[in-house]
């Protein structure tokens, strides 16, 4: 019986593994989790430059909309949340509209009959590269 308990004890050795191949699998998982994290860690950034990009692009549109319901342009963005005579504001969202995704106030310029939004961008800032702008923004061709 003593003989029949080391046999299977010496099967279930070599059928399992050893401390060392468990050690590498752990290893190569780990590996592997740390690039999948680090391939994500910027998409939020990302995202929130796209939605950025969207909303001064709809706030210009609320600028035209100002325009041809009232027949002038808007001197600030509290101007596009007021009602008009049909209760309806040209940009929706409320008080919220007025800021990007980072938390700051997006910036109105008009010349004109041109509309100019403008957000500090991630590092909250007018005047800098990373600003975004609705007359630099490429307008998305929408997918079929």
């Amino acid at each position: 019986m003593a003989e029949e308990t080391k046999l299977s004890r010496r099967e279930l050795a070599k059928r399992g593994f050893t401390l060392v191949e468990l050690l590498v699998v752990v290893a190569i998982l780990g590996i592997l989790a740390t690039m999948a994290v680090v391939g994500l860690a910027d998409k939020p950034e990302a995202a929130r430059i796209k939605t950025c990009e969207s909303s001064v692009q709809a706030i210009k549109q609320a600028c035209l909309v100002y325009d041809m319901e009232r027949g002038k342009m808007p001197k600030s963005m509290d101007d596009l949340l007021v009602e008009n005579s049909q209760g309806v504001a040209a940009l929706d969202g409320g008080e919220g509209a007025k800021y990007d995704p980072w938390g700051n106030e997006y910036k109105l310029e008009v010349k004109g009959k041109k509309c100019i939004i403008i957000s500090s961008g991630p590092d909250g800032e007018f005047g800098n590269e990373d600003d975004i702008r609705s007359d630099k923004v490429k307008r998305q061709k929408a997918e079929s």
